[in-house]
């Protein structure tokens, strides 16, 4: 199988104009997090920034701006209500949703989301009314499970970046089966339904109908929770600024990998966290930009 490489990646992320301003660099959506899952949302978000998108407005439960904001300063905030135990609710958030999912150029749901009904319902609400691409991670996925055959009739491009557990969920398989056929996993389900897969693991594949590329970068490392938030922030920031949904995943699955491996040289495998990587996205993107330009 064909692997990515950093030549693929330099051609995917196009050069800035001199004379750009941030609203074309992309207006991202993120509805992720919840009252006990505030972390999920602020690493989502920071990769989402790093990663280049203009315009980041992150709706969340109403605890979280105030916990987040003075560390994410650049994004913009939007309190939503939640229930008694801190997950968003569903209707009563459609009317202030409405109007930033006209606006925006992409849109990352499920980072902390929880699944309850009411999230459930929220997820199958935003990718019946999106306009734009919309990536699903972590309880996205667990939340459309019972309604992924809407892929098939919404006309919206789905982003789907599933574990294997997330998978096996998706698919009704096994780990264990997922984990012995993961080629042929990705293939059969992207053949099912339409949409641009992100099969993490060890060597990531990224799959669409008609192709499919497995990733070389990455470590054991970045085997913990809150990795999977900073690639679904990446992805989603390159679908905001325009990119392809193969191209932001790939580009995504590559450089998230190529973060973690730098971090793996500087903080070491067994002591390095999802937040190094953040710190090293920008040394991996100034390299990229470095050799796109010579």
């Amino acid at each position: 199988m064909q692997e990515l490489t950093w030549k693929d990646i330099c051609t995917m992320l196009p050069r800035r104009r001199r004379d750009a301003q941030k609203g074309d660099f992309g207006r991202l959506l993120c509805i992720t997090g919840s009252r006990n899952m505030p972390g999920a949302c602020a690493l989502s978000t920071q990769a989402a920034l790093r990663s280049g998108a203009g315009l980041v407005t992150v709706a969340t439960a109403p605890e979280n701006p105030m916990r987040l904001a003075a560390a994410e300063p650049e994004a913009m905030w939007l309190s939503l209500e939640t229930d008694e135990d801190g997950f968003l609710r569903n209707a009563m958030n459609q009317e202030k949703l409405a109007p930033h999912l006209c606006r925006a150029d992409a849109i990352l749901i499920g980072c902390g989301l929880g699944v309850t009904v009411e999230t459930r319902g929220l997820v199958r609400w935003v990718l019946e009314s999106a306009a734009c691409p919309v990536i699903l991670d972590a309880d996205g996925l667990n939340c459309v499970t019972d309604c992924i055959d809407l892929s098939r009739r919404t006309g919206t491009d789905w982003i789907l970046t599933p574990h294997p557990g997330e998978m096996a969920r998706l698919t009704g398989l096994s780990i264990a089966e997922i984990q012995a056929n993961r080629v042929q996993t990705a293939a059969e389900f992207v053949r099912k339904y339409p949409v641009t897969l992100a099969l993490k693991g060890a060597g990531t594949l990224a799959a669409q109908r008609d192709r499919m590329v497995k990733n070389p970068t990455g470590n054991p490392g970045m085997s913990r929770g809150g990795s999977g938030d900073v690639l679904a922030g990446m992805i989603a920031a390159f679908a905001a600024q325009g990119l392809s949904p193969w191209d932001a995943v790939c580009a995504g699955v590559y450089l998230h990998g190529a973060a973690g491996d730098l971090a793996a040289k500087t903080c070491s495998e067994q002591a390095m966290l999802p937040r190094d990587l953040l710190a090293c996205l920008p040394k991996v993107l100034l390299e990229l930009e470095r050799t796109r330009d010579s």
